[in-house]
């Protein structure tokens, strides 16, 4: 056999490193639209940034080599630009792809699409048809529906309007509505008009039947059934299904709840069936707590749900620091005929202050009633406290019976995490005893969220309080305001961001103002940095002194978010730092301030 010379091995090895080399180097070597640029000649301005975000060619996704490669990709370009042209309501649009050559060797070619939109269309008429048989007549068009539907001719809103016409089904006894399609035809191209048509099918119209619960163990079914808010009988609406379902997830008895129509009998009502998961009775808690300004703090409670079967909840809360001791006992009964509950509370308080030493066993009682799909709170009762105060080389046992009213506004999600919403509450509360005296307070906190994933946030608090009816030396002096802590003036001492008599004890006052704005940033998926400013004043007199001195605290924090909620800690300045006040403060908590 005949072997090849060197020289022809050397040219094969050569030729197919050059190939390989081709290969491997010219797709990374080339670049996106290196010899072509993209013109859409036409497009409407309302969708041109769209269009170019579906041209391929345009995209420089890949290079293009040759003439007859960047011709093949506008042509397909072309349907896809007339299909976003037609969703876009454009009907009669038309889209042709040119390649201008270059002229020079270094000129771009030019890959040109003309667009000729012609008008934007509407829908003059809206069409609903039902593919199934029914013994009755079904709404045929908006009106009969009560809705109305959007006019726009685009892709979204014809989607939009067929999610609107499915959920008034819903609402007006068919339960089992679904949407099947819709075709458009052009009624007058020249003036831009068309006609929509729906295809649904219904199924049998239904009616609210029985309830039918599974996964009860301690809940009473006569409980849950007074939380529903139809009649038996009524045409069966969906959307008081869901509002049905929310209503039994706010009692929080339950791991899980789902709501659904069963099948309707032949006279057409449909069982609501009920499945429910009961969470477990109770729950124990603890915390713990640091700051400079209350020393060391720990908080155990216990709660017991659902205790009688109807939704009660008891629960019992012990909290110390250093300079205050209490334990409360509350106990709440919903009362779903009002859209409300009744509740009941005690407790006993020891408080060991720069101000005052206090001793208060108190007991309360009232009603509480949900407005506007619970974001509104009303609640009125009455309650009486016994003190015994120490108050220097002075003591007091004041006996002290109120009326507290309230009203509360909160659209908050998470009490402890604070990520969203507001909160806001006006409280009045007559006092009578030796003598008759009404505190009026006003509070509120809210969250402005922003940037992409709500990475920022801006919160802000507002507390306002006055003492109506008597003199400041009248008015018991754990009944007064004060200010200063890490809950209301931070770098200053409890209850020190106020007047002081000549001992350097805090007094106390009449009215107070309180404002704090703090700004939060996500750094990390966990952790949260802020940055705060807390002022305040409080007065001997009984209107808020917005002209006095103001005490300011400013400073800066973190926040870990856990399973249990946000570990902060917070470390605050005083601004006019007096001889008793200290350099700075230290605050380790769980839960955002406000």
């Amino acid at each position: 056999m005949k072997k090849p010379n060197d020289h022809s091995q050397i040219v094969r090895i050569l030729t197919l490193v050059s190939a390989l080399g081709a290969i491997l180097v010219w797709p990374g070597g080339a670049h996106a639209a290196d010899n072509y640029k993209v013109t859409l000649s036409g497009a409407p301005s309302d969708i041109a940034g769209r269009l170019r975000g579906i041209s391929s060619l345009a995209q420089e996704r890949r290079p293009y080599p040759t003439k007859a490669t960047i011709q093949r990709a506008g042509r397909n370009d072309v349907a896809a630009l007339r299909r976003a042209m037609i969703s876009a309501g454009y009907f009669t649009a038309d889209v042709e792809f040119t390649l201008q050559q270059a002229d020079e060797p270094t000129q771009k070619s030019a890959a040109v699409f003309t667009i000729n939109p012609g008008p934007k269309f509407t829908f003059d008429e809206h069409q609903i048809i039902y593919v199934d048989a029914a013994k009755q007549a079904r709404p045929a068009t908006p009106a009969a529906l009560g809705i109305t539907l959007q006019n726009t001719a685009t892709g979204t809103n014809v989607q939009a309007n067929m999610t609107a016409i499915r959920d008034a089904l819903f609402s007006a006894g068919y339960p089992n509505a679904k949407t099947i399609g819709h075709s458009v035809t052009v009624t007058n191209a020249s003036a831009g008009h068309a006609r929509v048509v729906y295809e649904l099918t219904t199924g049998p119209k239904a009616s609210f039947g029985n309830l039918k619960f599974t996964g009860t163990v301690r809940t009473k079914t006569g409980f849950l059934e007074k939380l529903k808010e139809w009649q038996t009988g009524k045409d069966l609406d969906r959307s008081k299904l869901v509002d049905y379902q929310d209503r039994l997830i706010a009692t929080n008895i339950f791991q899980s709840v789902e709501v659904s129509p069963g099948v309707p009998n032949e006279t057409g009502a449909a069982p609501i069936l009920v499945d429910l998961e009961e969470r477990k009775p109770r729950t124990l808690g603890a915390g713990l707590s640091f700051s400079t300004a209350q020393g060391v703090g720990g908080r155990l409670y216990l709660e017991h749900r659902n205790v009688f079967g109807a939704g009660e909840m008891a629960r019992a809360d012990i909290d110390a620091t250093e300079i205050e001791q209490s334990i409360r006992l509350n106990f709440n009964r919903p009362f779903p005929a009002l859209a409300g509950s009744l509740f009941f509370e005690t407790g006993f308080v020891n408080q060991t202050t720069d101000a005052f030493d206090a001793r208060t066993v108190n007991i309360a009682g009232g009603a509480s009633k949900r407005w506007l799909d619970g974001r509104l709170e009303t609640r009125g009762g009455l309650y009486l406290d016994a003190s015994r105060i120490d108050e220097g080389m002075t003591q007091a046992r004041p006996t002290i019976v109120g009326v507290p009213l309230s009203l509360v506004w909160v659209t908050e999600a998470d009490p402890l995490a604070l990520r969203k919403g507001t909160r806001a509450s006006v409280n009045i509360t007559p006092n009578f005893g030796a003598d008759v005296f009404t505190k009026v307070e006003f509070q509120a906190r809210s969250r402005r969220n922003i940037g992409a994933n709500d990475r920022f946030t801006i919160a802000g608090r507002l507390h306002l309080g006055s003492l109506f009816g008597t003199s400041l030396d009248s008015v018991p002096i754990n009944k007064r305001f004060f200010s200063g802590g890490g809950s209301s003036i931070r770098g200053y001492d409890f209850q020190a961001a106020g007047p002081l008599d000549l001992s350097n004890t805090p007094i106390g006052g009449r009215s107070v103002i309180e404002a704090a704005l703090e700004a939060r940033a996500m750094i990390r998926k966990n952790v949260q940095i802020a940055a705060f400013v807390d002022t305040g004043t409080i007065s001997s007199r009984s209107t808020p002194d917005f002209s006095g001195d103001y005490f300011t605290g400013v400073g800066a924090g973190a926040r870990f978010f856990s399973p249990l909620g946000p570990l902060r800690v917070d470390v605050a300045f005083p601004l006019e730092r007096r001889p008793t006040d200290r350099a700075w403060q230290l605050y380790i908590s769980l839960g955002q301030p406000f």
